[in-house]
């Protein structure tokens, strides 16, 4: 049995709550669609990201035919249906969590999401009291992700160097960041997808297997 890591920055979204498929669904066929009816946006090219920073990037590439704040309207629209009716937690998150304190690991959730609705993630299933800190990306100054800024939050809050951390993602864009800010990186497949994990340096297909690495059982 290996010894668990000093600290584990969490992502929220396709890791501990699960929601991916969700916006997968909405994003895919009424987001992208409205924002650019003449073209084909991949869902890959938000997937992960502050969709607040997204914007500038599709309208450079495609055809987008509404305003910033009508795209961003429409993810806001779709955040409150999804966190608040929709989304659920990953199976034994809590006692996950909880085990990996008990170990002496400091906890982070590092997510893209706004602080609205990771409040109303707490409200549903208590989660932000299992963390030592809670960074959004729309609290930090810098970019998201894909770039390390979020990640070197994290550690920083933790008390910890970023090469002193575990990282656990689901999406190309936040593994990207985790590996650049030198954490070790677990890329959690929970839904089977196929996203580009090939950056990581552990992969983990459910619950069972993200705790097995996470607490070296």
């Amino acid at each position: 049995m290996n010894e668990p890591p000093a600290a584990i920055c969490f992502d929220m979204d396709g890791v501990l709550v699960q929601s991916e498929d969700h916006w997968v669904s909405i994003q895919r066929d009424h987001i992208l669609p409205t924002a650019a009816p003449d073209d084909e946006i991949p869902v890959s090219a938000v997937t992960g990201r502050n969709y607040k920073e997204v914007y500038p990037d599709l309208a450079a590439e495609y055809d987008v035919v509404i305003s910033r704040e009508e795209f961003e309207g429409l993810f806001e629209e779709a955040g409150e249906r999804i966190y608040g009716e929709y989304a659920t937690l990953l199976p034994g998150a809590h006692e996950l969590l909880a085990d990996l304190r008990s170990a002496g690991v400091a906890l982070a959730l590092t997510t893209s999401a706004p602080r609205d609705w990771i409040d109303v993630i707490d409200e549903r299933f208590d989660l932000l009291s299992r963390f030592d800190a809670t960074i959004s990306a729309e609290e930090i100054d810098g970019p998201g992700k894909p770039e390390p800024d979020i990640y070197e939050r994290g550690a920083a809050e933790l008390g910890v160097d970023p090469t002193d951390s575990w990282a656990v993602e689901d999406s190309t864009a936040g593994a990207r960041a985790a590996v650049a800010a030198g954490m070790t990186t677990v890329g959690f497949q929970g839904d089977g997808d196929e996203t580009d994990l090939s950056m990581v340096d552990h992969v983990a297909g459910d619950a069972a297997q993200l705790r097995a690495v996470l607490l070296g059982e």
